[in-house]
């Protein structure tokens, strides 16, 4: 009898198989003209696994995967006949002809779409952990998550309201004798998110049901808008933002491995808040306007925000705080991860870059119950993943902690507790594109973060001049500068040779003359205004109001501009 020898090559996204001694279930289902047959088989996928289907004349084959350390994928297999073009629905697995076999290149990720779940009804309250991120459905409008399809004033949900977004065209002041904006050099867009690309959230870790319990971290990813073609040859490119520490902000706290009070739990006060959701919102798409004003800069690149939890008091705790993120082979391994999944997804090339009817909640599986099979386009031709391309740091106030490290600490320094085949990457590969570090009003003072204002910008000026034509963007207010004047801050810095601009106390900026670094200081007073426009964002904070708002502010500002600035 006439057979097919299929052999099924299982990798991660490093190229690196499965862990030894860890077993995957496979179901393996073929039709021929008999009718359907099916094998069940539990097995390691270390080395290449050999499956024969006794029939030479099969029109479909379906092939399940279910690894405990990865996200289950699958692949269907249609043709005509022995001799017709075979078509398969799977983007992340390659398919060659091996003589009168099949090899079937399967990539194994460790990144899926956050579960969604209805709010609570009206009247009632919430408790404790939730099964996803709420959503909500309106008539006349796609499911999509709650906080983008809520209608606000004027009763248009945010993912479909147009707003004017006004961003720097340069970071030097203007004009002393203005207010507000007035003092500024600006540019104003009207932008709507559904015109601009898609947003996700997703798990990246270990599943719910991995033995021994792994951490699994909530991650928001925007993804812009790309022209119909193949992903670019240098991979795409990835705009990586660290948020303030949630662990003075009243978030629920979880620890180790993170399985309870994070990430889908509500405070305790609140019918509907989810926190560790909400904090993605604001500093995307609602508060700091991240989104938009990346999209005004006309360099949009994929943004990916990790959600880290708050931990419990105590030193046992503390070790385990901004992990695995805050080395290179993590936040590598991270963002590795996010870009080829976003490849499975179906984002990039062949029209896909234009399409996200599948994104903002749509397409996500619904509370604990398993995804709904979902329409997949099939090809005949292998699609190759992207690389990773140029990688952008950012981070914000107190997010220093988490960031700092990343200056110059290669390896993952709880491998234990992270293990290094399935939250490590490879530093000397992430070295090779980080190519830009973006300083939003980083926390400079030592009393808060532990780490001295000199020794950052030491560790920052030696990784800035390690090559691959690195780019700098500080910018920083009263918040985090305090009184001290910017060339006593950043004395090193200000020993480069760079030009000057100033108002004099109101603000300095400085830049080099090949504009691979740019630092902006703002005085409170240069911030505050008597009046401002209400329909335009970021809000500016107003004289009467806190002064705290200048700090958000400035982040606002400064990531706008260094987008304007990023290198493509």
């Amino acid at each position: 009898m006439a057979t097919t020898r299929l052999t099924l090559a299982a990798s991660d996204v490093l190229g690196n198989p499965p862990q030894a001694g860890t077993a995957a279930e496979v179901e393996l289902k073929w039709t021929d003209p008999g009718g359907a047959q099916t094998q069940n088989i539990s097995v390691p996928l270390d080395q290449p696994l050999v499956r024969v289907v006794p029939a030479e004349d099969w029109s479909r084959i379906d092939l399940k995967v279910a690894h405990p350390d990865y996200v289950p994928e699958s692949v269907t297999l249609k043709r005509d006949g022995p001799d017709a073009t075979l078509y398969w629905d799977n983007r992340g697995v390659a398919v060659t002809r091996e003589g009168d076999g099949l090899r079937l290149t399967m990539e194994l990720g460790r990144v899926r779409q956050s579960p969604v779940t209805p709010p609570p009804y009206t009247g009632t309250r919430a408790h404790g952990d939730q099964p996803g991120v709420f959503l909500w459905e309106t008539a006349g409008q796609p499911r999509r998550y709650a906080v983008l399809n809520q209608p606000g004033p004027p009763a248009t949900p945010l993912w479909l309201e147009k707003v004017n977004v006004r961003t720097l065209t340069d970071a030097a002041p203007a004009r002393a004798g203005q207010d507000g904006w007035d003092r500024l050099r600006t540019t104003d867009q009207v932008v709507a998110l559904a015109d601009t690309g898609g947003f996700l959230w997703l798990e990246y870790g270990g599943d719910s049901g991995a033995l021994p319990p792994q951490p699994r971290f909530l991650v928001a990813v925007w993804a812009p808008k790309a022209p119909p073609s193949s992903v670019p040859a240098g991979g795409l490119d990835v705009v990586c933002y660290f948020t303030p520490s949630t662990a003075t902000r009243g978030y629920p706290v979880s620890a180790y491995p993170f399985s309870a009070n994070y990430p889908y739990s509500v405070r305790r006060d609140s019918t509907a808040d989810q926190p560790y959701v909400v904090v993605g919102y604001r500093h995307l798409l609602r508060d700091l306007n991240l989104v938009q004003a990346q999209h005004v800069s006309g360099r949009p690149a994929v943004v990916v925000v990790p959600i880290l939890p708050a931990l419990p008091p105590g030193k046992d705790n503390e070790k385990f705080a901004w992990q695995p993120f805050n080395s290179q082979e993590g936040t590598h391994r991270l963002l590795l991860e996010v870009v080829r999944f976003l490849h499975r997804f179906g984002y990039g090339g062949s029209g896909s870059g234009t399409d996200f009817s599948g994104w903002q909640g749509s397409s996500a599986p619904v509370g604990r119950l398993p995804a709904l099979a979902a329409a997949r386009r099939s090809s005949s031709v292998a699609t190759p993943p992207p690389s990773l391309g140029n990688v952008t740091v950012s981070g914000f106030s107190s997010a220093m902690m988490g960031v700092f490290p990343l200056l110059t600490r290669k390896e993952i320094s709880l491998p234990d507790r992270f293990p290094r085949h399935l939250f490590g990457g490879d530093a000397a590969a992430f070295d090779a594109v980080w190519r830009e570090w973006w300083d939003l009003d980083l926390e400079l003072k030592a009393e808060a973060t532990g780490i001295q204002a000199a020794d950052y910008e030491r560790r920052l000026l030696r990784w800035f001049a390690g090559g691959n034509d690195r780019r700098l963007r500080l910018y920083h207010c009263d918040h985090t500068m305090g009184s001290t004047p910017p060339a006593r801050r950043f004395a090193a810095l200000a020993g480069l040779p760079h030009k000057t601009a100033a108002l004099p106390g109101l603000a300095e900026e400085w830049h080099s003359e090949d504009g691979r670094w740019t630092a902006a200081f703002y005085r409170a007073q240069l911030l505050r205004a008597r009046t401002r426009p209400d329909d335009v964002l970021p809000l500016f904070p107003l004289e009467a109001a806190d002064a705290g708002l200048i700090h958000p502010f400035t982040a606002a500002l400064g990531f706008g501009h260094a987008s304007r600035l990023r290198a493509v």
